[in-house]
């Protein structure tokens, strides 16, 4: 049985070129600063070979009090050692496929291409929220780690498991101040909030989102406090017995580090025509792909369990693979919980 490939719906180098341009303007995350751009190194390692990047850095300069000098040549100033360490990021190689019937295409509109198209049109806007399924999920392994090794000192909680909460255990000002606290004198640097759309409900009703009109998204952009709200209910919802607990994640600037690989146009996008399918009907297949790095700053991929090539959501929600290695007022995170309703 023959299956041939087709090129002949659209030309795959034309369409890449256009969503890696209308990929940044379009996703929030990277216009917003929280998705910043590694150093070359560390994209020259995306495009080579292997599955982990490694990524040594000097350790931050103490800020202690200098030495004063003195007028007294028997008295030596000690030198203050300087210092390295190594962060290191999974590589994600990722893919997803779609498959039509070309008779579907026919009955539903006259023209087999149409499921094609309608992929086409919606398949930027569908990798940005793969990725930020992905985000979230080494979000919680983030903080699931921070919980389990690092006191919860990047977590502030309102949270409490009543039938009745109060003002108190809601979503505030008090408390997103004092989740931003916990970055210590870094708290100015957060840019971002992301939270379930439950918890938006209660701060929309004290009044305290702003609307801004963006004309690349051609929609209007809640923020809190000059923030951006991030409303996506693959937020953290965790069932107590009398009340559920709501996570936000807060964002700085640079919190993550992303880069994409360059792949083939025909690695990339590719198609595969089955015309003995559906009894002779035809089937189309699309491939698309996308190799990248998309990985907290400061918080080490251990690799502990991760059982194929690139982690899944299960396991970049597992605690057992991160392990924070910044000083944690360098850790551009925080997460806040509340009470909703």
């Amino acid at each position: 049985m023959a299956t041939t490939k087709r090129t002949d719906i659209i030309t795959p180098e034309v369409y890449l070129a256009y969503m890696e341009e209308e990929f940044p303007e379009r996703n929030i995350f990277v216009r917003s600063g929280i998705l910043e751009s590694p150093p070359k190194e560390v994209q020259s390692q995306l495009n080579a070979g292997g599955r982990l990047i490694n990524m040594p850095y000097w350790d931050y300069l103490s800020r202690s009090a200098p030495d004063i000098v003195s007028d007294d040549d028997t008295v030596e100033i000690t030198p203050r050692k300087i210092t390295a360490s190594k962060d290191q990021a999974v590589k994600h190689y990722w893919a997803k496929a779609y498959s039509h019937m070309d008779i579907a295409g026919v009955m539903a509109t006259g023209n087999r291409k149409d499921p094609e198209g309608h992929v086409l049109k919606h398949l930027s806007e569908d990798w940005m929220g793969a990725e930020q399924t992905m985000l979230i999920a080494a979000c919680r392994g983030v903080f699931a780690d921070n919980a389990a090794n690092d006191s919860s000192d990047m977590i502030y909680s309102v949270y409490q498991d009543i039938a009745s909460p109060t003002a108190a255990n809601r979503f505030s000002r008090s408390a997103f101040d004092r989740a931003c606290q916990t970055m210590g004198d870094r708290l100015g640097d957060v840019v971002a909030i992301a939270m379930h759309s439950s918890v938006f409900l209660a701060v929309q009703d004290n009044d305290d989102i702003d609307y801004v009109q963006d004309s690349k998204l051609e929609k209007e952009i809640p923020y809190y406090k000059g923030r951006l709200v991030i409303v996506d209910d693959q937020m953290p919802v965790t069932a107590g017995t009398n009340a559920s607990k709501y996570t936000c994640f807060l964002f700085g600037r640079g919190a993550f580090g992303y880069a994409s690989a360059a792949l083939d146009a025909d690695q990339a996008l590719e198609y595969d025509r089955s015309p003995l399918k559906g009894n002779g009907g035809g089937q189309t297949n699309m491939v698309t792909r996308r190799h990248c790095i998309l990985h907290p700053r400061g918080i080490k991929w251990t690799d502990a369990s991760c059982a194929g090539i690139s982690p899944t959501e299960g396991e970049l929600a597992n605690a057992l693979n991160w392990d924070r290695v910044y000083d944690r007022k360098n850790i551009k995170l925080a997460q806040l919980d509340v009470n909703a309703g």
